[in-house]
């Protein structure tokens, strides 16, 4: 008898390894933090080695963990795309396989996926995602990306669209922005949050209001979830797109910080793009409309 791992423990593992945080993978899988580390831990009970190395925040794969995910991730991609094949031949229902980073899935774009579902109830959507986005005239299994923080270079063979510029807003909890004493600016009292991966640092955002980040050491994450994440829990102020923010600000978990010359910094953030080819162009275009729609919708104020 074959002694293969239970197949939720293997896609518990893939996730967080692809996504560096049990968190992130719970929102994406549907579980609870919680389930994910439980299932991590009865995978690693049976291989009989640790995977992850596990920091306050996130985790990182060891020596061990990176091996098995090497070697998991295309078995797993494989075992997808013949799930896929299979059913679509039983099915010949059209589809799309749409690439993006992490934070968009779990944050904005996952959340909306039922509506576009609705309105085109004859196309199937199936979307992977990573931080690093993959080059299409090789990827050839993806049908479109939507890329953050910066577009493809020009090539005539992709199309390539904006998805609007976003404001890049402070973003603090009201429970630490409490503790304020009056009249105490927040932007020289409060700690703040380093987003590694956005294109927008702090360092601009105290430029464009005329003065100098203050020195010392800041607690910083390379996922923008994981900023937001981190503010919501009192840790400082992010400097975030409110699109990663959209479900706190709703719910009072953060609040959006005013600037001191009442200047925003904007910045073309997300952006759509596709091979131009006739086989999936209306499929493509169904789609790119929709997300055009919705990222004017956005509320960024």
């Amino acid at each position: 008898m074959r002694s293969i791992p239970n197949f939720a423990w293997l896609r518990a593992f893939e996730s967080a390894a692809r996504l560096e945080s049990f968190s992130m993978a719970a929102d994406e899988l549907h579980l609870t933090p919680s389930a994910i580390s439980h299932q991590v831990k009865s995978l690693e009970t049976h291989l009989g080695r640790s995977l992850f190395v596990r920091h306050n925040r996130r985790v990182s794969l060891n020596s061990h963990g990176q091996e098995f995910y090497r070697e998991l991730a295309p078995l797993l991609d494989q075992l997808a795309r013949l799930c896929e094949e299979t059913q679509g031949q039983a099915s010949a229902t059209p589809a799309l396989t749409v690439h993006c980073a992490p934070s968009l899935a779990v944050k904005w774009l996952g959340p909306r996926l039922h509506a576009f579902m609705r309105e085109h109830p004859g196309l199937a959507i199936h979307l992977r995602t990573d931080a690093t986005p993959p080059d299409l005239h090789q990827a050839t299994d993806i049908d479109c990306v939507i890329s953050y923080a910066h577009a493809p270079r020009h090539d005539p063979r992709l199309v390539v669209e904006s998805l609007h510029p976003e404001p890049l807003l402070p973003l603090c909890s009201p429970k630490l922005y409490a503790t304020l004493a009056l009249h105490q600016p927040w932007y020289l009292h409060l700690p703040l949050i380093d987003s590694t991966i956005s294109p927008v640092s702090w360092a601009d955002w105290f430029g464009s209001n005329g003065m100098a980040p203050p020195p010392g050491p800041r607690l910083s994450f390379d996922r923008g979830a994981m900023a937001v994440a981190a503010a919501v829990d009192q840790l400082g102020v992010t400097l975030e797109t409110v699109r990663f923010a959209e479900r706190e600000l709703a719910s009072r978990e953060l609040l959006i910080l005013p600037a001191p010359n009442e200047r925003t910094l904007q910045r073309e953030m997300h952006f759509f793009y596709y091979r131009n080819q006739r086989d999936t162009l209306k499929r493509i275009e169904h789609l790119r409309d929709w997300l055009l729609r919705e990222a004017s919708l956005t509320p960024l104020r």
